[in-house]
Protein backbone atom coordinates (compact mmCIF):
# COMPACT_ATOMS: atom_id res chain seq x y z
CA UNK A 1 0.00 0.00 0.00
CA UNK A 2 1.52 3.71 -1.05
CA UNK A 3 1.36 6.12 1.37
CA UNK A 4 -1.04 8.17 -0.56
CA UNK A 5 -4.29 9.23 1.75
CA UNK A 6 -7.21 7.87 1.24
CA UNK A 7 -10.57 9.36 1.25
CA UNK A 8 -13.51 7.81 2.26
CA UNK A 9 -16.69 8.85 0.39
CA UNK A 10 -19.21 11.34 2.50
CA UNK A 11 -20.69 9.46 5.37
CA UNK A 12 -24.01 9.50 6.98
CA UNK A 13 -24.83 9.31 10.87
CA UNK A 14 -27.98 7.92 10.27
CA UNK A 15 -25.52 4.49 9.02
CA UNK A 16 -23.06 4.66 11.66
CA UNK A 17 -26.04 5.41 14.40
CA UNK A 18 -27.69 1.83 13.05
CA UNK A 19 -23.73 0.34 12.95
CA UNK A 20 -23.33 1.39 16.70
CA UNK A 21 -27.03 -0.59 18.04
CA UNK A 22 -25.35 -3.51 15.89
CA UNK A 23 -22.10 -3.34 17.14
CA UNK A 24 -21.96 -1.70 20.79
CA UNK A 25 -19.43 -0.55 22.93
CA UNK A 26 -19.87 -3.28 25.85
CA UNK A 27 -17.26 -4.95 28.08
CA UNK A 28 -15.92 -8.95 27.04
CA UNK A 29 -17.65 -11.82 28.88
CA UNK A 30 -15.10 -13.52 31.03
CA UNK A 31 -16.18 -16.99 29.34
CA UNK A 32 -15.30 -14.68 25.65
CA UNK A 33 -11.83 -16.35 24.04
CA UNK A 34 -9.23 -14.08 22.89
CA UNK A 35 -10.17 -14.50 19.30
CA UNK A 36 -13.88 -13.33 19.84
CA UNK A 37 -12.50 -10.05 22.07
CA UNK A 38 -10.68 -8.87 19.23
CA UNK A 39 -12.88 -9.93 16.84
CA UNK A 40 -15.27 -7.36 18.42
CA UNK A 41 -13.07 -5.18 19.35
CA UNK A 42 -11.76 -4.77 15.77
CA UNK A 43 -15.85 -4.56 14.47
CA UNK A 44 -15.89 -1.72 17.12
CA UNK A 45 -12.77 0.21 15.96
CA UNK A 46 -14.58 0.07 12.52
CA UNK A 47 -17.55 2.18 13.80
CA UNK A 48 -15.29 4.24 16.06
CA UNK A 49 -13.16 5.38 12.96
CA UNK A 50 -16.32 5.86 11.11
CA UNK A 51 -17.74 8.09 13.61
CA UNK A 52 -14.22 9.90 13.65
CA UNK A 53 -14.18 10.37 9.73
CA UNK A 54 -17.45 11.63 9.58
CA UNK A 55 -16.41 14.82 12.26
CA UNK A 56 -13.86 15.65 10.59
CA UNK A 57 -16.12 15.95 7.44
CA UNK A 58 -18.42 17.67 9.29
CA UNK A 59 -15.95 20.39 10.08
CA UNK A 60 -14.57 20.60 6.61
CA UNK A 61 -17.76 20.89 5.39
CA UNK A 62 -18.01 18.26 2.74
CA UNK A 63 -20.95 16.69 4.52
CA UNK A 64 -23.89 19.06 6.47
CA UNK A 65 -25.27 17.92 9.69
CA UNK A 66 -28.53 15.85 9.36
CA UNK A 67 -30.89 16.96 12.21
Amino acid sequence: MSNEEIVLPALSQELINKLDKLFPHKCPLLTDEDRVIWYKSGQRHVIDYLQQTYDEQLQQDIVTKQV
